[in-house]
């Protein structure tokens, strides 16, 4: 069954395979997104195709902005069946590319591959190629998105990942829906739209772009541009981890990985800032507001990934075991008893692959291998019937986009043995 369950993910990774890159999805994503190309890549090393695995990374970096900004989607080739399209970005870039980012991932991710491609002239030399793309980056998200808490800000909810999650319901009230602009909402001509975000979500996701693209797409103000300005717990977290783990392959590459440290220690004060004791949960804060924002959610959840207090740990899981009490399939993204969840709506509520496996890796970190271990068996339970983009928690069964990528990618690279 295990190798079958790893031919079954490959053959995902291979039908999703384009020119030097992987779509997440067929149809619903046919284009590079950037968080996704981090767990894609440790799946194709754990294959052991490490040259693709290092192209998936080198493709998505060569089309960095100057400023550092990794885009959020890469429009290799033109396909008309995704909307918002690379004419309604507008951002004059070769290729085309959105205005945002995400998570940087793919950071942690490159150095997961430096230290374990058996090839050592190829890592040194594909990591030494990345270490500049790397290291600004993250030093453009400390630069132009530094939070009143030294967390990492975030100016659209694209840019968490995590589009839709309650976190970010009380934030957008305020934000105007695009003008006149006609929505071809072609996502839901794949999946069912009571999967999607709400059409009104769409409509202020893209006035958000609106604004943002009238702004020129400076990606040095948009904090001071964006009707949306979130300090995010989640990508704090992954941007802290993303510094830690260059630093940590820094000195066997051959570079400087001070900086790093550094910025690791700075964003990790700043992602403590964000607990809410009262609620055992780190929050957003909302900066135009000056508030904590939103139940608890996948993107506080997601803290654990780079490493939190021993109690805190203990409070949070305590929470998500009483998720499960009425969910038994784990984690749900959202808060079960809080009015804004819903079990099949995107991330208002179903289980990821991706969040499974940063908390279970920052549980194993910080010594909850027991956790970690279940957290695991639970979620290839899930992936052992389909590599579906989300899954419903009552009953695990797989909804959202089918052949996911980075579900069949973590199924190699996590939830089977080589």
């Amino acid at each position: 069954m295990e190798g079958d369950l790893r031919r079954r993910a490959l053959a995902v990774l291979e039908r999703n395979h384009r020119d030097g890159y992987t779509v997440p999805a067929q149809g619903l994503y046919p284009f590079q997104w950037c968080w996704d190309s981090g767990p894609i890549a440790l799946g194709w090393a754990a294959v052991g195709r490490w040259d693709t695995a290092w192209t998936e990374l080198a493709r998505l970096f060569s089309a960095q902005w100057a400023s550092g900004m990794v885009p959020h989607i890469v429009f290799w080739q033109k396909d008309d069946s995704y909307f918002p399209g690379p004419e309604v970005w507008a951002t004059g870039r070769n290729p085309p590319t959105t205005g945002l980012t995400q998570p940087p991932l793919a950071v942690s991710a490159a150095a997961r591959l430096f230290a374990g491609d058996p090839d050592r002239d190829r890592a040194l030399s594909s990591f030494r190629a990345l270490w500049p793309h790397l290291v600004a980056w993250l030093s453009w998200i400390e630069r132009a998105r530094n939070g009143p808490h030294g967390a990492s800000v975030i100016v659209h909810p694209w840019e968490a990942g995590m589009d839709n999650s309650p976190s970010w319901d009380q934030s957008l009230s305020v934000v105007p829906e695009v003008g006149n602009e006609h929505i071809e909402r072609r996502d839901v001509a794949t999946v069912s739209a009571d999967q999607r975000p709400s059409s009104r979500e769409y409509r202020q996701y893209l006035g958000i772009v609106e604004v943002l693209r009238t702004a020129g797409w400076n990606t040095e103000r948009q904090p001071a541009d964006s009707p949306f300005v979130v300090e995010d717990p989640g990508f704090t977290a992954i941007t802290a981890r993303a510094a830690a783990d260059l630093a940590a392959v820094a000195a066997a590459a051959g570079v400087d990985g001070r900086e790093s440290a550094r910025l690791a220690e700075s964003l990790g004060a700043g992602l403590h800032a964000l607990w809410d004791d009262e609620m055992g949960w780190y929050r957003p804060y909302d900066v135009l507001t000056k508030s904590s924002v939103g139940p608890a959610t996948s993107t506080g959840l997601v803290a654990l990934w780079a490493g939190v207090p021993a109690a805190r740990v203990h409070r949070m899981l305590a929470r998500v075991d009483s998720w499960r009490s009425t969910l038994p399939a784990a984690i749900p993204t959202s808060q079960p008893d809080d009015p804004s969840f819903d079990p099949i709506r995107y991330w208002r509520g179903p289980v990821w692959v991706l969040v499974n496996w940063l908390v279970a890796d920052g549980l194993a970190r910080e010594g909850f291998t027991d956790q970690a271990s279940a957290l695991r068996t639970a979620t290839r339970t899930l992936v052992a019937q389909s590599f579906s983009e989300y899954y419903d928690p009552r009953d695990g069964a797989g909804i959202g986009g089918q052949g996911f990528s980075w579900s069949a990618a973590l199924t190699l690279a996590w939830l089977t043995e080589a």
